[in-house]
């Protein structure tokens, strides 16, 4: 049952970060007057649906994996042109398009600040166990979350990383000998490390170590939500330019599912504080994915705009909705392994 809430927090954070961006396109639209068809939520079988006073017809669906805000004339010759998405100026659908992802990153800033004001930036490594994972040299060794490490072979330690150190450096076979203070009272076991997780490729003795935290004022929570963001967005740049450049292989990349298998992994571990930093995570993921110039995406529409600013002329409005219904496509199709590979996953 409680795996289930766990699977069900994450996709509700996934859903609704999927809402951010679609809202993001939506008020924006409507604030510089352009003309909304329909809001939707989801995919899959329709849960409900209504169309308002003014024309636009809200629909949520069942799976909360996608979205959609679509504009009068965006795609396709309609009736009444003047009103066709594809009339309006430049700079108003440059912006509906880009405020989409633009919200995603406000609001990871948000789940950022949020994160540093009520529960603190991650400052110092604790010398602490916060916890014990089954089935690794740890617990058959006897450590417990809460103990302190004390000692690594008989001598004194100042820092987590003595601890990592001797980890680490164990003899293929041998053992390290770590006292702990347990509850007041000294506790030596002796732990032998071995591999326990095959990309990390050194030896482990599956332990995960307690985090020291300081709350900051609010504009110190903003200034560090801001820098952190920025930060992720150029990690996940220089991601795919050695994915581009094949430096790195696509083998790690996971889907939907594998993103709410992530979620709720990392939420049971963690708690609130993993929840907070997996949304903002999250969040600037879409946002960023979304603006890469892939036909479908915002990142294509973008462009579009761009070489029709530069030709002062658009492209035909039929033959861009086929470019970008076949780039759809196409995404679909190369997202297939990492689709089959999610849904095998959770098997």
């Amino acid at each position: 049952m409680t795996n289930t809430l766990y699977w069900l927090a994450a996709a509700l954070l996934l859903g609704v970060l999927i809402m951010v961006h679609e809202l993001g396109h939506f008020w924006s639209a409507r604030m510089v007057g352009i003309k909304v068809m329909s809001f939707g939520i989801g995919f899959g079988p329709k849960l409900w649906s209504h169309t308002a006073a003014n024309g636009i017809t809200y629909v949520l669906r069942l799976l909360p994996l996608g979205g959609y805000c679509r504009y009068y004339g965006e795609d396709e010759a309609v009736e009444h042109e003047g009103d066709a998405f594809y009339r309006q100026p430049v700079w108003k659908r440059a912006l509906s398009t880009f405020a989409g992802p633009l919200m995603n990153f406000f609001a990871a800033i948000l789940a950022l600040f949020i994160l540093y004001a009520c529960l603190g930036l991650p400052s110092s490594v604790l010398l602490s166990i916060d916890r014990v994972e089954p089935n690794t040299p740890a617990s058959e060794a006897g450590l417990m979350p809460g103990d302190e490490f004390t000692h690594v072979n008989g001598v004194p330690i100042t820092s987590y990383e003595d601890v990592r150190a001797a980890i680490m450096n164990t003899a293929d076979g041998g053992s390290v000998e770590l006292t702990v203070d347990r509850n007041g009272a000294p506790v030596t076991a002796a732990v032998t490390p071995r591999i326990i997780d095959a990309e990390a490729a050194t030896p482990q003795i599956g332990i995960r170590f307690k985090q020291g935290y300081t709350r900051l004022g609010v504009g110190e929570s903003l200034k560090y939500s801001v820098i952190n963001t920025g930060a992720t967005i150029g990690s996940m740049a220089d991601f795919l330019r050695s994915l581009i450049t094949r430096e790195q292989s696509a083998g790690g990349l996971v889907g939907p599912f594998g993103t709410m298998r992530m979620v709720a992994d990392q939420t049971e571990i963690g708690g609130i504080r993993e929840y907070l930093s997996m949304a903002a995570l999250i969040s600037i993921n879409l946002g960023f994915f979304n603006l890469l110039p892939i036909p479908g995406l915002d990142g294509s529409r973008l462009l579009f705009l761009l070489i029709e600013k530069i030709r002062r002329k658009r492209m035909d409005p039929n033959k861009e909705g086929i470019v970008h219904l076949v780039g759809i496509a196409l995404l679909m199709l190369l997202m297939l392994p990492i689709y089959i590979k999610d849904v095998m996953s959770l098997f």
